[in-house]
């Protein structure tokens, strides 16, 4: 039997390709809308995102992670589903959110004890757009240096009421005459135990907001 060179060609053409071609188990296989990943660290930035690749991923953080501004981006771009992890068990978790502008440090801790979640804001104009957009039941407390600035901010909004509070405050009082559903701090002055005391003291109160109210001149 003659076999032309052309047919050998061919041949040695088909096998080359078969060897090059990556096996089954060599294959990436794709990841799952569905899965959830644990992302452990503190603060979640974009490069940490990308790192894990979390895009369409259900992610899960740590109750005292802060996600940066480039972090809510990738999210927001990637449409990941973000969860916190409780500290507390579910039936008695406030479902509360601590905004901070700047050092997260001296409220992180009482925070998490307290089995609050800790974001981070661009600013102050951030911290009352992402407290006045939640739900009623989410209870927001804004920390940052001017605390004052972010409760007028929020104030704009009828639907919502936010005191400013220090660690002097009368919480029962502040409670029974204005019933805020956002109360807003420096975290300076305060210890961890009055910290601690007040957002479980928060965490405990029934918000009421009359539909037409308005911040006092």
């Amino acid at each position: 039997m003659t076999v032309s060179s052309k047919l050998v060609e061919e041949i040695v053409q088909i096998v080359m390709r078969d060897l090059n071609a990556p096996q089954a188990d060599e294959i990436p296989a794709p990841r799952s809308t569905t899965s959830v990943l644990r992302l452990p660290h503190r603060v979640i930035t974009e490069n940490v995102l990308a790192a894990k690749s979390t895009v369409g991923c259900k992610i899960t953080v740590a109750a005292e992670a802060v996600i940066t501004p480039s972090g809510k981006d990738y999210i927001r771009r990637h449409d990941i589903i973000v969860s916190s992890e409780s500290t507390t068990p579910a039936n008695n978790s406030p479902d509360g959110v601590v905004l901070v502008v700047g050092d997260t440090k001296g409220i992180s801790a009482p925070a998490v004890s307290a089995g609050w979640t800790v974001l981070g804001a661009t600013d102050n104009l951030d911290a009352a757009s992402q407290a006045g957009q939640r739900h009623h039941d989410q209870l927001s407390v804004c920390c940052s240096a001017q605390p004052s600035v972010i409760a007028c901010l929020i104030n704009r909004n009828t639907q919502r009421r936010a005191a400013v509070i220090d660690s002097h405050t009368s919480l029962s009082e502040l409670f029974q005459e204005m019933n805020p559903d956002i109360v807003c701090l420096s975290a300076t002055g305060w210890s961890f135990a009055e910290l601690l005391k007040m957002l479980k003291q928060f965490s405990q109160k029934c918000h009421d907001v009359p539909f037409n109210w308005k911040e006092l001149a």
